[in-house]
């Protein structure tokens, strides 16, 4: 095999994950006219059309697609081995993909990235926050952070925290200005703070726990984001009643910024779990990263795991 063949590949593979030309070559780092060259390359050596090619999207062939199948898991492997070598060699080890919610990133990975560089300076972490569901083989991530609910049912999954507390709070100024509920019902006469989910298009409905049943309701109110800050901010300033993971509201709530309410109808939930693909090897850089989570994890005392260790 030509050593020129190795690049194809990882062309090829780049091109099928992102089915865009353009998007791909922005990943390895060269024109799309040089990528197009190149895969057309890989299809003359093979003799087989790889992808049906139209002026809008790029879709492997069947042939494409049983190709990529086989060779894909021989690839990851070499980019592994590459990187496990040069980690212990201390030399740069590579880049470590994260897609992670905004919750998960605020309560436990934002807090620990300081630390976790001084200690690993030559492991590059790139986050990408998505409330959504994410595809993590197909945008090519290592690891995502979700609570329970969002997991991926083909994945291994490590759980990192307890199970998580729906909270529901609100400005001292606002209270004061419309009174305090004492029953969900009671919502409908107040301003509410709504998310719209970027996974499904639609608004979040609120849940409570009611007698020992979750319930849902919709709210309404002048405010609708689809980013929790932006959501957190409106209520520091009084716009209306908001809801989240209590563990990423402690903040604010201890320090007197918002007031619990509802407390009675509180729901639990699946906590927080890292998850990754199914591998025979996973890589360095992904064991170190999720061996320093768990570590913070515990010691900051979130998690409930039975020993504190995560299995691959």
């Amino acid at each position: 095999m030509k050593p020129e063949i190795l690049a194809y590949l990882a062309a090829f593979e780049q091109v099928a994950q992102h089915r865009s030309l353009t998007y791909a070559a922005h990943a390895i780092g060269v024109t799309p006219a040089a990528l197009s060259q190149t895969i057309k390359k890989l299809e003359t050596r093979l003799d087989v059309r790889l992808f049906d090619r139209t002026t809008r999207s790029v879709n492997l062939t069947e042939a494409g697609r049983i190709y990529l199948e086989r060779i894909s898991p021989a690839l990851a492997n070499l980019r592994e081995a590459t990187e496990d070598l040069q980690l212990q060699a201390g030399v740069e080890g590579g880049t470590l993909r994260l897609t992670i919610s905004h919750p998960a990133g605020k309560v436990l990975v934002e807090p620990m990235l300081a630390e976790f560089f001084a200690h690993h300076p030559h492991i590059h972490v790139e986050l990408v926050y998505d409330d959504g569901f994410v595809d993590i083989v197909r945008e090519g991530f290592d690891i995502g952070i979700r609570n329970g609910e969002s997991l991926e049912g083909d994945m291994v999954a490590m759980p990192l925290t307890q199970d998580l507390t729906m909270s529901f709070g609100a400005s001292p100024a606002y209270l004061q200005a419309h009174g305090v509920p004492q029953h969900p019902d009671e919502l409908e006469h107040h301003q509410c703070i709504n998310y719209r989910m970027s996974s499904s298009g639609a608004v979040y409905k609120w849940e409570f726990n009611i007698d020992g049943k979750l319930c849902e309701r919709a709210v309404s109110g002048p405010l609708t984001v689809n980013h929790g800050d932006t959501a957190m901010r409106a209520a520091l300033d009084g716009v209306g009643l908001i809801t989240g993971w209590r563990e990423s509201m402690r903040g604010a709530f201890h320090a007197g910024q918002l007031v619990e309410v509802l407390k009675p109808y509180w729901a639990s939930f699946p906590g927080f779990y890292a998850y990754y693909p199914h591998r025979t090897h996973l890589p360095l850089k992904t064991r170190i990263f999720l061996d320093f989570l768990v570590h913070h994890v515990h010691r900051n005392g979130f998690s409930n795991a039975a020993d504190g260790q995560w299995r691959p």
